[in-house]
C-alpha cells in the first residue's frame, strides 16, 4: 500500500526550500557584488585623494614640455613637509631621494601615470585595469595623461576585510531569519490549507459510506469556501434523491397494487364461480388493464426523460393552432362536466418544439384541470409574451391549492388533499409529465394562485418570433 503524503508537509517543505535557495543564490550574488563593489568604491575614493598628484604632475609637465622627466612617482608627488628634499630638487648635484614611504600621501609605491594613449609610464602593472583619473592641461584643457592606483599588495588593508566580513556575517544572519520566517509562514500556510481539505476529505468519505446528511461546515470566503458550499450542495441533492427513490419506489408499488388486487380479486371470483363471467365483469377487468397500461406508460415516459432518450421532433409551431387543437378537444368533455372552457390565443406565436408533446402538455393540463375544478366554473387558457419568452397561462376556478402544495404539485405521484379531488384523482403523474416536457423544451413550469381563486399554471418557453401579418 503505498504511503500518503501529506500536502500540507509537502507545500510546507516546498516553500522552504524555496525560499533557502533564494536567500542562498541572492546571499551569494550579493556577497560577490559587495566585494567587487566595494573595492571599485574603494578605488573611486583613492582617485579622489590624487587632485594634488594632478596639481603637481600638471605643473610639472607644463614646465617640462612633456612626460619625458618622469623616471619615479617621487618626480610627481607633492613634496614631504618641510618643502624640498634634502639636498635640494631631485636631480641636483648633492641631493638625496625621498626615504621609502616619505611621501606626502604615502601612495608612491602604488601610483601609476599612463599617457593619452594608455601607455604605462611608471608605477607597478597592477594598475592596468584600476579605475584612472584624466590629467587636464590646465582648468577645462586636454587631457595629458592618466593616474591609477594598484591595489594594496600585502594585507595591511585591515578595514577592507573587517568591513566585508562584518558584511558577510551580517548578511548570513539575514539570510537565516528570512528562512525562518517564509518557513513559518509555510507552516501557518500550510496549516491554513490542511484543516479545511481534511474536513472536505472526511465529509467526502461519510457521503461515501452512504451517510447522505454529511455536511463541511467552513466559514470561508476563499476558493476553498466555495467548494465547500458545492460540496454541502451536492450532498443535499443527493439526499433530496435518494430520498425521492426510496419514495419512488414506495409510490409505484402501491399504485401497482390497486389495479393488480382488482385484477385478481375478480379473475379469482370469476374461477370460484363467486361472480359470473359477463360483461360487466369483464368490464371491470377491462378497465384495471387499461389504468395499469396508463400508468406504466407514464412511468416508462418519466423514466426515459430522465436518462434524456425521449425523442423529440423539433419544430417551428404556432401557439393559436396548438390552442384550437385544445379548445377542439376539450370543449364538449369540460361543457358535460359544468366547466366553461375560455381559450384567448395571441395570434402568430412562434415557439420551437414538438407538437405532440405540446399537444401532451396541454391536454394533461385539461384534464388536471377539469378534473380538480368544481362544477360549475371556468378554465381558461391564455398566452402573454414578455421580451424573449412567451408565457402560456392555465388558470382554473375553486377549490385552490394550498400554498405548501404549490412547490410539490410537480412531484410524482403528488397528490393535494381530498379538498381539490372531486372525483378522486389519476396516479399523480400527469404534472411531472408535464415538466419533463417544459425542460425539455429548454422551458420552465410553476404554480400559483389563480385569480379565478383555483391553480393557476404558467408555463415559460422561449420565443422563436411573432410572425407579422403583411399588410
Amino acid at each position: 500500500m503505498t504511503r500518503r503524503r501529506s500536502i500540507a508537509l509537502t507545500l510546507f517543505v516546498a516553500i522552504t526550500l524555496t525560499a533557502l535557495g533564494v536567500v542562498s543564490v541572492a546571499a551569494g550574488l550579493f556577497r560577490l557584488s559587495l566585494g567587487k563593489g566595494f573595492s571599485d568604491y574603494v578605488a573611486h575614493v583613492e582617485l579622489t585623494r590624487l587632485s594634488r598628484v594632478e596639481e603637481v604632475a600638471t605643473a610639472r609637465y607644463q614646465a617640462e614640455g612633456g612626460w619625458g622627466f618622469v623616471q619615479s612617482p617621487r618626480d610627481i608627488l607633492p613634496a614631504p613637509p618641510g618643502g624640498l628634499p634634502p639636498g635640494g630638487p631631485p636631480g641636483a648635484p648633492g641631493s638625496r631621494p625621498p626615504p621609502p614611504g616619505g611621501d606626502r600621501l604615502d601612495i608612491g609605491p602604488r601610483v601609476a601615470l599612463f599617457d593619452t594613449a594608455g601607455n604605462r609610464i611608471i608605477g607597478p602593472p597592477e594598475a592596468e585595469h584600476r579605475p584612472r583619473r584624466a590629467i587636464h592641461n590646465g582648468d577645462g584643457g586636454p587631457v595629458i595623461g592618466y593616474l591609477a592606483l594598484a591595489p594594496v599588495r600585502d594585507n595591511g588593508d585591515g578595514l577592507t576585510e573587517q568591513f566585508l566580513e562584518a558584511q558577510t556575517r551580517n548578511l548570513a544572519w539575514i539570510a537565516a531569519v528570512a528562512v525562518l520566517a517564509s518557513a513559518l509562514a509555510a507552516w501557518l500556510l500550510a496549516r491554513h490549507i490542511r484543516k479545511p481539505i481534511s474536513a472536505l476529505a472526511d465529509g467526502a468519505r461519510r457521503l461515501a459510506s452512504g451517510q447522505l446528511d454529511a455536511r463541511v461546515q467552513l466559514h470561508r470566503r476563499d476558493e476553498l469556501g466555495e467548494l465547500a458550499d458545492d460540496f454541502n450542495q451536492m450532498a443535499q441533492r443527493l439526499e433530496r434523491f435518494e430520498q425521492s427513490r426510496r419514495q419512488w419506489v414506495a409510490d409505484t408499488s402501491h399504485e401497482l397494487r390497486t389495479p393488480l388486487t382488482v385484477l385478481r380479486a375478480h379473475t379469482q371470483a370469476m374461477r370460484d364461480g363467486v361472480m359470473p363471467l359477463n360483461e360487466r365483469g369483464l368490464e371491470v377487468i377491462d378497465g384495471a388493464v387499461a389504468e395499469l397500461d396508463t400508468l406504466v406508460s407514464d412511468l416508462y415516459q418519466l423514466a426515459r426523460a430522465d436518462v434524456g432518450t425521449q425523442d423529440y421532433q423539433f419544430e417551428p409551431v404556432m401557439l393559436d393552432v396548438l390552442f384550437e387543437e385544445v379548445e377542439r378537444r376539450f370543449n364538449e368533455p369540460m361543457r358535460r362536466a359544468g366547466l366553461q372552457l375560455q381559450v384567448f390565443p395571441m395570434p402568430n406565436v412562434l415557439v420551437n418544439g414538438d407538437p405532440t408533446r405540446l399537444q401532451q402538455l396541454l391536454g394533461n393540463l385539461m384534464v388536471n384541470a377539469s378534473r380538480y375544478t368544481n362544477g360549475p366554473g371556468v378554465v381558461r387558457l391564455t398566452t402573454l409574451v414578455k421580451g424573449p419568452v412567451v408565457e402560456i397561462i392555465v388558470d382554473d376556478s375553486p377549490p385552490g391549492v394550498p400554498d405548501a402544495a404549490l412547490t410539490q404539485l410537480f412531484d410524482r405521484f403528488f397528490r393535494v388533499d381530498a379538498s381539490r379531488s372531486r372525483k378522486g384523482g389519476g396516479a399523480g403523474l400527469g404534472l411531472a409529465i408535464c415538466l419533463s416536457i417544459v425542460e425539455a423544451h429548454q422551458g420552465r413550469i410553476q404554480a400559483q394562485h389563480s385569480p379565478l381563486g383555483g391553480l393557476r399554471v404558467v408555463i415559460t418557453l422561449p420565443l422563436l418570433q411573432i410572425k407579422r401579418n403583411k399588410p
